[in-house]
């Protein structure tokens, strides 16, 4: 089959994985332009990931999505811009009858996540969010396994995501830490972790009760935020996630406790760790390890052992594969609706200072404007 042609929307930081995505399934995909108001940031970011090669072809350039369209119609439109601007981009890729390929938070508000997936399922093209966790090494034999019945029943579980910034980060952009176009740590830095956590628990969220704070970061939204969670089966869920935390030991981690076993994993300064016992306290990672390995062996061979460096590679191989054989991603558009919906969710509880019921109905993050007014700026 013919490379499907994808072109990049935004060359900041992330956009480097994109790429290398790009390049690491580049028998099923071709870069065919990139798109950024920043000319001399595409032409940098072509140079760094060596798209500039004479051997890749002249890569176009665009500064905006409407002179893109109007000069050629990308099999997959990839959106790395500032979450605030997600919507429009992916609206506007949509009516072209682009596929979507959108990086986390996919909205700000439901009602925009709504329209994208009604428009979406009438122009009869799909939508993928780039919520990596689902594509890191073990998740999805895990993910089967639970869902399956093999730990029991669900009990509880806990999200931490510790992934500090320093004040420098937020001061990057203007954007950073707003409420209308970014959010705070549980928006921007732990929605990964909570879908992720959602996913492999297998229930619908009920109750939210939310807490935020502004502890040590001079930005609009919050660096702290601490959520529990109440689940259709029973089970429950804590949440915390902080960008206050020590920038040189950023951390992701979630626990899993089920009547037939607990599962421990995470990511500490990008070194991973996991850990799987049965009720007996017998360990069971080294299996999971054996089941992973002959996977990938099995499909993929060498090159399948290439993509973990990059867990964006196989969220590109997934979203390929979905539009080639006509099937739902494993990252799709109503995961990343839910994501969002479920950090709406704790800003509400926090605002409204009382638990919340799911579904949410309309909420926007505009509404939180003001929400620290009251407030010192917080000292470190």
């Amino acid at each position: 089959m013919e490379p499907l042609k994808i072109a990049l929307i935004g060359c900041g930081k992330v956009a480097v994985k994109h790429l290398q995505a790009i390049r690491d399934n580049k028998q099923d995909a071709q870069l065919c332009a990139l798109v950024d108001n920043r000319l001399e940031a595409a032409r940098d970011l072509l140079d760094t990931t060596g798209f500039l090669n004479p051997a890749e072809g002249e890569i176009p350039i665009f500064p905006n999505i409407d002179l893109l369209l109007a000069a050629q119609t990308p099999d997959i439109v990839a959106i790395t811009t500032p979450s605030g601007t997600h919507a429009d981009l992916a609206k506007a890729a949509i009516l072209a009858k682009a596929h979507v390929l959108v990086e986390k938070p996919m909205t700000l508000d439901l009602d925009s996540a709504d329209e994208l997936l009604q428009l979406a399922a009438r122009q009869r093209v799909k939508i993928a969010v780039g919520h990596i966790y689902r594509f890191f090494p073990l998740v999805q034999a895990l993910a089967e396994d639970l869902h399956s019945g093999r730990f029991g029943r669900l009990l509880s579980g806990n999200v931490t995501v510790r992934w500090g910034h320093d004040q420098a980060y937020y001061d990057q952009a203007a954007w950073r830490g707003t409420w209308e176009q970014d959010g705070g740590a549980l928006m921007n830095q732990t929605i990964h972790a909570l879908d992720l956590m959602m996913w492999l628990l297998g229930s619908p969220v009920t109750d939210v009760f939310g807490w935020i704070d502004r502890q040590v970061h001079s930005i609009e939204s919050e660096d702290t935020g601490f959520a529990l969670l109440r689940l259709q089966n029973g089970g429950y869920c804590q949440i915390e996630g902080t960008t206050a935390s020590d920038p040189e030991r950023q951390e992701a981690a979630f626990n899993i406790l089920c009547t037939g076993g607990e599962i421990r994993a995470g990511i500490i300064a990008g070194r991973p760790s996991f850990q799987i016992r049965d009720r007996r306290g017998r360990r069971l990672g080294s299996r999971y390890l054996r089941r992973f390995i002959a996977k990938t062996w099995r499909e993929e061979r060498v090159k399948g052992f290439i993509r973990l460096k990059n867990p964006h590679s196989g969220l590109y191989r997934d979203f390929i594969q979905s539009i080639r054989q006509d099937r739902p991603p494993l990252a799709d558009g109503r995961s990343g609706r839910s994501a969002v919906e479920l950090v709406l969710a704790i800003y509400r509880s926090a605002l409204e200072k009382q638990p919340v019921q799911l579904p949410l109905g309309a909420f926007h993050l505009t509404g939180m404007k003001g929400f620290f007014a009251d407030s010192a700026e917080p000292t470190v």
